[in-house]
């Protein structure tokens, strides 16, 4: 049998160990550098921190529509919606009626709540109000305040009620029933809950229209709580408002999650000191980890990338896992030339010169998985492929350049740890010291205090690197050189490594088993990936005990089909013309007829629509004062001639609407029937050319399911559609249906049609940069396999497991496919290395899987354990994601190891080997004769 040897100049060329032999000569100038970007890097992190939210919205008419509205219809009324429980069940006794009557003047009495309560006239009870009015005032003032003063019996509260529902109504707004309301058979009334609203005046407060959504105002929110916690003063009573503080609970859910993210940071440095087994892997590793949230945030606020839920706290955690790939490899190929004899400067000029271009090509092809995600859009989405991109370069420069370099000098320069268990205790004490420095590190960086997180990033660094390499330094060493960091640098896992290429090896001896079955699997995931929805649902977001989701819950249960989450009809158009008019009442009375059980309904069973515009008519109409008032404010007597509810002519349209949004409208000579705010939120008239609009309201039962909201869209839009063409058109009116539950459902139609565009734009450019670096069209398919098989398993996964796709399980495709393509990439280009080596296919199989088939199980391990903890976190949106990514992980690394090595047996040839000797055999030498030769050299 002929002498293997393996050539000094191993590298893939003399270029990449010329920069790698400098590197190793100046060291320090690279250290430096690296400190001097992140100084630089720490201004724009703490000083230019953004101040605006990501939209996570793609534009169009539901958009357009809805920034109509808000720019338009202005409130100076400032709603805080309630659902108020009693604990026993029934609300219409004496004591928890008392209890809410006594919060109520708690809320009129507080110095900063009381004076902004909102004062108006109820037309349905014909009471003036202050702030709120419940059921527990009505039935006293029915009682003649009998229940304040403590005298009423609960007998008198049922016959009390029972007149009340009798006069007004069981879905009376101003009683706010619950709509599980019900009456025994002896005539008792049983109400759980009433839903009313704190009303507040928005003139003194300042909010402005303020909208439900991520990255909102938390000053509303705090006053909103602050309300609720009022009301929450009466015993006996559970009180949620409802949809009062998505931000707030967004916080604090992130607070909460926050440590399940420290410790996958923990899991993941202690994994890998592990497996380097030692303490400076663990330690470089990461000061690195460190230094890339710092570069990531540093350049994000440097070129004004926005605040977002996704860069500020996924793409970090996202970048672990990619950061830690590049440090498996690049430290784990140095390893490799380490165990194989060579000392520092060889080993680590020819181990970072030959990982270097599958590191580079990494590199760049994640790079472009993640850029695709820029087609989308989607601000949030188009931030999170550039901030990723951001990331992965400085991933790669800290974890794949500066720490091997850092690594391979300390090992080189400091002597190897005293023999003995004390040594060992010590180091391993340190290492878990070093992990739990960082993870607090990293949680202050990104969760809590930025500038307390870089002071102690500093420390740790110091700490845990710096000063341990000053003094081992120092220490005198107990031999030849050669001792030199020796005990650390033994063969990473030799019988584990061996385990793995025979297993990967064994597989692909069978690629036309193993090629049908994982095209089989593939195609039958495929057809169950292809039907994961898109949805939004508060539950995938918030834990279910949070005030934000139960009180959703609550308002599903007690308002039901009587109310729901707006939806809102708008119109632009000539609404000052009668017979514009008319063609829009016509469409208004056919909403209230369509056939749908997603839109709320009043007592007769048809659609309950707030009338916008007609209600000024209706009001006007029912009160003669009203008509007075027109007549004295522009001189004009309005008249329904025709008896349609519409005044006859333009004129009196005009003064009617300009009379009553100055004055409102007036119930008596005393009373307002509607203030001037319900006019004026309910039409506006057009000035400086701008066209009249109006509003109306609908309500979407079950909004947070997707399929509620489509039905309630496809029962409106076909109208909306008629009456836009009715009233002339793109050029004269402008029709459109929106309002929150419209928009949400927008913004998921758009993330999953940039899913589907960006998937494709990823696999077609991750497959020409692999094949232009590979110089092979046929391995540069071969790389892109893993990633159609990951992402089609991943996504069939979560159609069975019930998942859906949103704006964070959406970003996934993308992390899924640069991690395939990442380790695709790493073991394809060492079995080329092998296989012109050694010139045997299942030879190269086994000796890429021993080394960079093990270098990718423990980053895959790693990983998947730290994302593995994140699944357990409290918060659904952290604990999904982190589920979500390790599988995907373990996926890659299965579909990597399994049936990549088969598909390269097929796709290539055995050829005459690359390797020095007089003659060779027919025969290639085994893995471990050539192992055994490589050493030996």
């Amino acid at each position: 049998m002929a002498t293997y040897q393996r050539k000094d100049d191993n590298a893939p060329d003399d270029t990449a160990s010329s920069r790698f032999s400098s590197l190793w000569r100046h060291p320090g100038r690279l250290v430096a550098a690296v400190l001097v970007v992140s100084a630089l890097l720490a201004i724009p992190f703490l000083a230019l921190a953004p101040t605006e939210s990501a939209s996570t919205e793609p534009g169009g008419p539901v958009f357009d529509a809805r920034d109509r509205i808000d720019d338009r219809f202005v409130s100076s009324v400032h709603p805080v919606l309630l659902v108020i429980e009693d604990e026993e069940g029934n609300l219409l006794r004496t004591e928890p009626l008392r209890q809410l009557l006594a919060a109520q003047d708690r809320l009129a009495a507080d110095p900063v709540i009381g004076p902004v309560l909102f004062e108006y006239f109820e037309v349905e009870t014909q009471r003036v109000v202050v702030g709120v009015e419940t059921i527990a005032d009505l039935i006293d003032a029915e009682l003649a305040g009998a229940l304040a003063a403590g005298s009423a019996t609960d007998d008198d509260v049922q016959v009390a009620a029972a007149a009340l529902i009798e006069r007004l109504g069981v879905r009376s707004d101003a009683l706010a029933l619950s709509a599980e309301t019900t009456r025994t058979d002896d005539g008792q009334w049983i109400v759980p809950a009433i839903s009313p609203a704190v009303l507040t005046d928005n003139d003194q407060l300042g909010f402005g229209n303020v909208s439900v959504n991520l990255g909102g105002d938390t000053d509303v929110e705090e006053f909103d709580r602050d309300v609720q916690e009022v009301i929450r003063t009466a015993d006996g009573l559970q009180v949620n408002g409802v949809a009062i503080d998505v931000n707030l609970t967004s916080q604090e859910q992130g607070a909460v999650a926050g440590p399940f993210i420290g410790f996958t940071i923990l899991a993941v440095l202690l994994i890998v000191g592990v497996t380097f087994r030692s303490y400076w892997v663990l330690a470089v590793v990461s000061a690195a980890l460190l230094l890339l949230i710092i570069w990531l945030k540093g350049i994000s606020n440097l070129i004004g990338l926005k605040d977002d839920l996704v860069l500020s706290l996924i793409v970090p955690v996202a970048m672990v896992s990619f950061g830690v790939d590049f440090a498996f490899h690049a430290i784990g190929r140095y390893r490799e030339e380490r165990a194989a004899g060579r000392r520092g400067p060889a080993a680590y000029v020819t181990g970072m010169a030959a990982v270097s271009g599958a590191l580079v090509l990494a590199l760049t092809s994640d790079g472009v998985a993640f850029l695709s995600n820029m087609s989308s859009g989607i601000e949030s989405i188009n931030q999170f492929g550039l901030g990723a991109a951001i990331a992965l370069g400085a991933a790669y420069l800290l974890l794949g350049v500066a720490a091997p370099l850092v690594i391979a000098t300390i090992e080189d320069r400091v002597p190897a740890p005293a023999p003995g268990r004390a040594s060992t205790v010590a180091r391993a004490t340190g290492s878990i010291a070093a992990a739990a420095m960082a993870m607090a590190s990293v949680l202050l960086l990104v969760f809590v205090l930025p500038w307390l997180g870089l002071v102690l990033t500093v420390i740790t660094i110091l700490a845990t690197l710096v000063v341990p390499v000053v003094i081992r330094s120092r220490a005198t060493t107990t031999g030849a050189d050669d001792t030199v960091g020796a005990a650390e640098v033994s063969h990473r896992g030799s019988s584990a490594a061996t385990t793995v290429g025979r297993v990967v090896a064994g597989i692909a001896r069978h690629p036309r088993v193993v090629i049908p079955l994982a095209v089989g699997l593939s195609a039958v995931a495929a057809v169950f990936a292809v039907r994961v929805p898109a949805e939004f649902d508060v539950e995938d977001f918030f834990s279910s005990d949070t005030d934000f989701v139960v009180g959703l819950d609550q308002l599903d249960t007690h308002i039901g089909d009587r109310g729901g989450e707006p939806a809102l009809l708008y119109v632009e158009g000539e609404l000052e013309d009668p017979a514009t008019l008319a063609i829009v009442a016509d469409a208004i009375g056919e909403t209230r007829t369509v056939d749908t059980d997603t839109l709320a309904t009043t007592d007769d069973g048809s659609v309950r629509v707030d009338r916008g515009i007609f209600s000024v008519f209706d009001a006007v109409w029912a009160s003669p004062a009203a008509v007075a008032q027109v007549e004295s404010l522009t001189g004009i007597v309005p008249v329904d001639a025709d008896g349609n509810g519409i005044p006859d002519t333009s004129e009196q349209i005009t003064a009617v609407l300009t009379a009553s949004s100055l004055a409102g409208v007036p119930f008596d000579a005393e009373r307002l029937a509607l203030t001037p705010d319900d006019v004026v939120t309910s039409v506006s008239l057009g000035v400086d050319g701008e066209p009249d609009a109006t509003v109306f309201e609908y309500g979407v039962v079950d909004s947070r399911a997707q399929e509620s909201v489509a039905e309630a869209r496809a029962a409106l839009s076909p109208i909306a559609e008629r009456l836009e063409a009715d009233l002339g058109g793109d050029d004269e009116a402008f029709v459109q249906v929106t309002g929150s539950p419209l928009v949400r459902e927008a913004s998921l139609d758009a993330t999953n049609r940039a899913l589907q565009v960006s998937l494709p734009i990823a696999l077609l450019l991750c497959l020409i940069v692999a094949t232009t670096f590979l110089r092979s069209l046929r391995y540069g398919l071969a790389s892109i396999v893993p990633i159609i098989m990951v992402v089609a398993w991943l996504y069939a996964f979560m159609e069975i497991a019930g998942y859906a796709i949103n704006i964070v399980t959406a970003t996934i495709a993308a992390v899924s496919i640069g991690i395939g393509i990442d380790f695709a990439i790493h073991f394809i280009a060492r079995y080329r290395e092998e296989l012109e080596r050694t010139g045997r296919r299942q030879t190269a199989v086994e000796i890429a899987a021993e080394g960079t088939g093990t270098a990718l199980v423990a980053s895959a391990f790693s990983s998947a354990i730290g994302f593995g903890i994140l699944a357990f976190a409290p918060m659904p949106l952290f604990a999904a994601y982190g589920l979500l990514t390790a599988l995907m992980i373990m996926m890659a690394l299965v579909a990597t190891l399994a049936v990549l090595p088969s598909l390269l047996v097929l796709v290539t040839r055995d050829r005459p080997a690359r390797i020095e000797g007089e003659e060779h055999d027919d025969v290639a030498p085994s893995p471990a004769t050539l192992r055994h030769d490589l050493v030996a050299t």
